[in-house]
């Protein structure tokens, strides 16, 4: 049993409530809040975290998109334009991965945990980052690891299926509360049916999470939407009249009653097409600004009721897997919010929001919840500044704990 306080506690709840001075005990879960001398003399036996005299405590953040087998891009891939940095991302990918060892991989994740990290989610879509992020939640990191599945080739539905499917069975012997395995759906434009279909039904036999790209570009908005445009011009260097698989709208049917984190969806204006007790949005501003020559309508697609929250997308298209980096990328994407506002909402959609995607008991320092949470230091600030200098300044943990232990670092 421990007990650890701090000038600021940001509960990161729906209110977004700041506790100034206060303390909690906590085991592998949070057990109580007060003041530190009231709950040294009620558990005697309690062990004392010792923190900074301008502390913050606050839910370990939570990223629910990452790409760790393009852990060593840094300048090969081509930023600007979606397909052209599609067609890099081709003809690259071998050189790319290779160089992704698990020591790269994981000193990354490392690098995650030590913004605040508590939870990724690892979209694999070889399976080389599997043993990295085994590892990792052996030491702390908590892991949704969604296997992906992509094709348009119907010649090779088959071949596709049991690769697949291979690597998702692979998985799921690892199976445990720090390792969840969980599955993707790449895209509309580059998943067929027939492979979207045969790891959606997946999902539901097995309970699972599911993720997919939506939306994210100018091009992939005019093929789906019109059949036209620079993937149709692409696309023909290797099909005679291709058509897209599905309407945007149709798409989104296909993840009727499963629990889906639509990732970007930039370009998408229905928001009643998803449903708010199955379906979220995660937004990666950073990766937006160099592939999709669009901004997400952050406000409106709050204005819809889904849950929205961050991620940080892969290095394959950003510069950073920090989380605070992203949540600063977004502090200079949305100019027309209110900044102390938009810095608060932040920090719930690191926090609050990804968990609740992901049906974990985490998220909020609040009793019964997961004792995921990080401890910063800070310099002084007025509490109602607290939020957005936290976020401006913020670059490294003093310590993490994920489910009440605290990781190494």
């Amino acid at each position: 049993m421990y007990i650890v306080s701090a000038k600021y506690l940001f509960l990161c709840d729906e209110n977004f409530t700041i506790l100034e001075n206060q303390a909690f005990i906590f085991k592998e879960q949070i057990l109580e809040f007060g003041k530190s001398e009231d709950l040294l003399k009620k558990y005697p036996k309690a062990q004392w975290i010792k923190t900074d005299q301008n502390s913050i405590i606050l839910p370990a953040f939570i990223n629910p998109h990452t790409h760790l087998e393009f852990s060593a891009n840094s300048t090969t891939l081509h930023f600007g334009e979606f397909l052209l940095w599609l067609k890099s991302v081709i003809e690259s990918r071998s050189f790319l991965s290779a160089k992704a060892k698990e020591e790269l991989i994981i000193q990354n994740i490392k690098r995650m945990q030590k913004s605040g990290v508590g939870t990724i989610g690892e979209i694999s879509s070889f399976g080389s980052d599997l043993q990295a992020c085994l590892k990792a939640s052996e030491n702390g990191m908590r892991v949704v690891f969604f296997n992906e599945i992509l094709g348009t080739n119907e010649k090779q539905i088959e071949e596709k299926k049991a690769e697949f499917l291979q690597r998702f069975e692979n998985s799921l012997k690892y199976k445990s509360e720090f390792f969840i395995p969980a599955i993707s759906v790449h895209s509309a434009y580059s998943t067929h049916p027939k492979l979207a279909c045969f790891a959606l039904d997946l999902a539901r036999k097995y309970d699972l999470l599911v993720s997919t790209h939506f939306l994210e570009s100018k091009v992939e908005n005019i093929w789906l939407r019109k059949a036209k445009g620079g993937f149709k011009k692409w696309l023909e260097n290797f099909i005679a009249n291709p058509k897209p698989f599905y309407t945007p709208k149709d798409y989104v049917k296909l993840f009727k009653n499963i629990k889906t984190l639509f990732t970007h969806c930039v370009y998408l204006k229905e928001y009643e097409w998803l449903d708010k007790n199955y379906h979220s949005i995660t937004h990666c501003a950073f990766s937006n600004r160099l592939l999709s020559q669009k901004t997400f309508n952050l406000k409106k697609a709050l204005q819809s009721g889904l849950n929205i929250h961050l991620g940080t997308d892969g290095l394959s298209s950003n510069i950073s897997l920090s989380i605070l980096d992203e949540m600063r990328a977004n502090l200079l994407t949305h100019q027309n919010e209110d900044l102390l506002k938009l810095a608060s909402r932040l920090l719930q959609m690191a926090t609050l929001y990804p968990a609740k995607a992901l049906n974990l008991n985490a998220g909020e320092i609040k009793v019964g919840k997961n004792a995921d949470f990080s401890i910063f230091n800070l310099g002084e600030c007025e509490k109602k500044q607290a939020p957005l200098q936290f976020i401006l300044n913020s670059k490294e943990v003093e310590k993490i704990f994920i489910k009440g232990k605290e990781c190494s670092l």
